[in-house]
């Protein structure tokens, strides 16, 4: 990571091992690396200050994935998500500056926590409500985008809708390459994109493409309950963790 952030060595050091495992993570899941980067981060600095990174990264992560994904992807949830996070992405810029790091803190967790749960229940949308839950679900990705915790809403969802292991992970990724994209443009317009922000993002590439490869290797052939425990599990660890942080 990028010493200009204010970090000591060993916060530098918990920092390349926190990206690592979230690509790793991310690698098998097919979500989280924005949330993991974040919600850990904020133990070692304010985690405003690393949601470009993570943005950025998580681009890093879907490109290099992508072409394995491109036959599974479902495309009308994809494009319902990006259609609702267009509508709720502006705002989200609007009210990210206005937001202090402890209540940062506060909400990344809660509603990384509230998906998690959510998840864990296996909730399934009724028949029929498919198409405005994604659509709805994608606003909420939107407006959490900046906070980069865009993740949650749109597993929620995906997860909701039953979609098959292959098709779910392809379809968010093809989801976060479009949303990531948006993210980036916005930031930059923004002025949150600096050079700052960009040789951490390039520190971090080497972590994030071998613990992504390392992750979607262990993928093959997982079981899928277990597949989901432990992606679930890890988000809620790090949701519990982030919120005891900001009330201490």
């Amino acid at each position: 990571m990028d010493p200009i952030l204010g970090l000591s060595p060993p916060a530098l050091a918990f920092m390349a091992a926190v990206v690592f495992v979230s690509a790793f993570m991310r690698g098998y899941s097919g979500f989280g690396y924005p949330v993991l980067v974040v919600a850990a981060g904020a133990f070692v600095t304010n985690p405003l200050a690393l949601i470009p990174v993570a943005v950025l990264g998580d681009l890093v992560l879907c490109l290099q994935h992508g072409r394995a994904a491109w036959p599974d992807i479902h495309w009308p949830t994809v494009w319902r998500l990006t259609l609702g996070a267009l509508i709720g992405l502006l705002p989200g810029l609007w009210i990210l500056p206005h937001i202090d790091e402890a209540t940062a803190r506060i909400a990344i967790s809660g509603m990384v926590l509230l998906a998690s749960l959510v998840m864990l229940r296996g909730w399934v949308l009724p028949p029929g409500a498919g198409r405005g839950a994604t659509l709805g679900m994608g606003v909420v990705s939107g407006l959490a985008a900046p906070a980069g915790v865009a993740g949650p809403p749109a597993v929620m969802v995906a997860a909701a809708l039953g979609l098959a292991p292959l098709v779910f992970r392809a379809t968010l990724l093809a989801y976060f390459v479009l949303l990531d994209s948006m993210t980036f443009v916005q930031f930059g317009l923004a002025g949150k994109i600096d050079a700052p922000v960009l040789i951490a993002t390039a520190a971090s590439v080497p972590f994030v493409v071998l613990g992504s490869w390392w992750g979607a290797r262990q993928a093959i052939g997982a079981d899928p309950a277990r597949f989901r425990r432990i992606t679930i599990g890890v988000l809620i660890a790090m949701a519990a963790i982030g919120m005891v942080r900001a009330l201490i």
